[in-house]
């Protein structure tokens, strides 16, 4: 599957945390259904075809990047795991439950560590490197921030997933543009390479 199919699918994908989250609350007020766990899987799934494009793109870098990336996805798998559990047994009191659904949390906390990466690596254009890190935001403002200031009713329901949204689905249209935006760079480059470049060549030939 190509990045431009991956990026489309986390924008497909992107309002079902919202819709979640409107229609089963948040934090003590969530209520635990089949259907909230479909939700979730399909919101988590964006999710998972968006880190896998970013791979793809290599928009964390190499080495350390790729590693950072493995991890969120490993996360991220273990969470969808929780959510086919809770589709088929939805507020299970079992430890396996308990312990898959800390991979929700971890996988959004850990989202701080993989956009910086991408911001660090400076392997995405403009405005495309600074959407991962705004992604990594979105658990401590919305999950500590929001219900210091305005509690764990509606209201901060409604933030977390409007903020959810526009942050999943810009990232799913700068991976979708990526490749073409990469290739028409480095076509620029080709045809006016730097003049840095020239004065070197210059040089050469003196």
């Amino acid at each position: 599957m190509n990045t431009r199919t991956l990026g489309l699918i986390g924008i497909l994908c992107s309002p079902f945390l919202a819709i979640q989250l409107s229609m089963y609350g948040i934090f003590e007020n969530y209520k635990a259904t089949s259907l909230a766990g479909v939700f979730s899987f399909i919101y988590m799934t964006g999710w998972l075809c968006s880190i896998v494009a970013l791979y793809k793109l290599n928009s964390a870098g190499n080495r350390s990047g790729r590693i950072i990336l493995i991890i969120q996805l490993i996360f991220l798998a273990l969470g969808e795991i929780w959510n086919v559990y809770s589709i088929m047994a939805p507020g299970s009191t079992t430890t396996f439950y308990w312990v898959l659904d800390l991979f929700w949390p971890i996988s959004n906390i850990f989202m701080f560590v993989t956009g910086l990466s991408v911001l660090l690596a400076k392997q995405l254009y403009g405005w495309k490197r600074f959407i991962t890190l705004i992604i990594g935001l979105w658990f401590p403002i919305t999950v500590v921030i929001m219900p210091v200031i305005f509690g764990h009713g509606q209201l901060t329901a409604l933030f977390g997933g409007l903020y959810s949204v526009a942050g999943w689905s810009l990232l799913g249209l700068a991976i979708y543009q990526s490749p073409v935006q990469k290739r028409l760079m480095d076509y620029s480059f080709q045809v006016n390479p730097s003049p840095l470049l020239h004065s070197k060549e210059n040089q050469m030939d003196l």
